[in-house]
């Protein structure tokens, strides 16, 4: 009797199904962030290993895993792809659990396959990063995620770098008191832009906390800041940039219309940067029709885990989404 695993690995949570093609979902299990990048190996394989164990407790004696389909964060490279791989067998093995084949990729690509089933579709992800992947229902691309070193348009770290950088302009032109320059020291629950300076270069200071501060320029923009305002409409301007590009590699952009799926935190609560990125978008791929995704990512995986788009017919389909887990 073979069975199918299913595993999405992000950064604050990680979810495993086991699926079975005539019963649907049989098991789940639930733990904490799972990107090595950001919580340590140890801690990662602890997470995939929680959650695969527990998912995996519905599996009957004699039953076997053919496919293990793990979309994991932190999946940007062909070594990352490797690592990953070993990470997710280390799991496995740590669960006592054995699958025939072992397929991994980004966390961002299952939730493309997710959101839009047949795989055809734009996906726009704005959080602490951000990252596009595009599909044509065969093929995949990507653009963006590469990380804050390298830019990561759109993101909150992103519009925290700018809107840092216009106060600090401020700052140099005379002008210490702004809209900007206030929120962001009051998020920082700092009096002035030295102190702000000096919390920036705290050895304790990270990525995720000055990702943190894209609220307050957010909040600077709805204050009527003019800066904070042009940083908004900068952000959405460049991912809608990266996501053009990538419809464009995918053949979305042929005449017809392909649905645009817009998640993360950047997107989901900044109108600003989600209208730019839209009025961008609309002249340079046009034809997308943004869709609220109905399927949770862990879908993608599930998807993938059983074969693609085609092993699953309507029956499948009406077995699997009966179950909570797989739904938005």
């Amino acid at each position: 009797m073979t069975y199918y695993l299913a595993v999405d690995g992000g950064g604050t949570k990680c979810l495993a199904v086991l699926v079975h093609p005539d019963q649907g979902i049989v098991g789940s299990g639930r733990s904490g962030g799972s990107n090595p990048q950001s919580v340590g190996r140890e801690q990662a394989v602890q997470a995939l290993t929680e959650a695969v164990r527990t998912a995996c407790r519905s599996l009957p004696e004699g039953g076997r895993i053919g496919t293990a389909a793990f979309g994991l964060a932190g999946v940007d490279t062909p070594a990352t792809e490797e690592e990953a791989r070993e990470l997710a067998q280390t799991a496995l093995a740590a669960a006592g659990v054995s699958a025939e084949c072992v397929l991994v990729e980004n966390d961002g690509l299952i939730a493309l396959r997710g959101a839009a089933e047949g795989g055809r579709g734009l996906l726009v992800a704005a959080g602490t990063g951000s990252v596009v992947y595009a599909g044509d229902g065969r093929r995949f691309v990507r653009a963006g995620g590469w990380g804050h070193r390298v830019g990561d348009v759109g993101s909150a770290f992103h519009i925290a770098q700018l809107g840092l950088a216009a106060a600090f302009r401020s700052l140099d032109a005379g002008d210490s008191d702004t809209p900007l320059i206030r929120h962001l020291c009051a998020a920082v629950g700092v009096d002035d832009l030295y102190a702000l300076y000096d919390w920036l270069y705290l050895p304790d200071t990270g990525v995720d906390a000055i990702a943190g501060l894209a609220r307050a320029v957010d909040a600077a923009a709805q204050a009527g800041d003019r800066a904070a305002a042009e940083v908004l409409a900068r952000a959405g301007s460049e991912l809608a940039e990266a996501a053009a590009l990538a419809a464009r590699r995918a053949g979305l952009v042929d005449g017809s219309a392909f649905p645009v799926f817009l998640v993360g935190g950047v997107l989901q609560n900044s109108a600003a940067v989600r209208a730019a990125l839209l009025q961008r978008l609309a002249g340079e791929a046009p034809g997308g029709v943004v869709e609220v995704p109905r399927f949770a990512p862990i879908y993608g995986a599930v998807i993938r885990a059983l074969g693609g788009p085609a092993a699953v017919d309507q029956r499948l389909r009406e077995r699997l989404l009966a179950a909570d887990v797989l739904l938005a």
